[in-house]
């Protein structure tokens, strides 16, 4: 069975440092983008668990770097 593909549109700068962060953490860009999106599902699913003043930073610098 074929995994689903998602397109998105970023810079080659952006690309080019997304690729080196892969690299030195020694991930391939697929398995980056896998921890990223886990990390992503665990803070929603726990986000009415923590305080929101811990989370509000955190997802705040998130959507600035969007």
């Amino acid at each position: 069975m074929l995994s689903p593909r998602i397109i998105i549109n970023i810079s080659g700068n952006d690309y080019s440092d997304f690729l080196a962060e892969c690299d030195l953490q020694n991930l391939t860009p697929e398995e980056k983008i896998r921890e990223i999106i886990t990390c992503y599902v665990i803070l929603r699913r726990n986000r009415r668990k923590l305080p929101q003043k811990i989370l509000d930073p955190f997802l705040d610098a998130k959507k600035k770097n969007a």
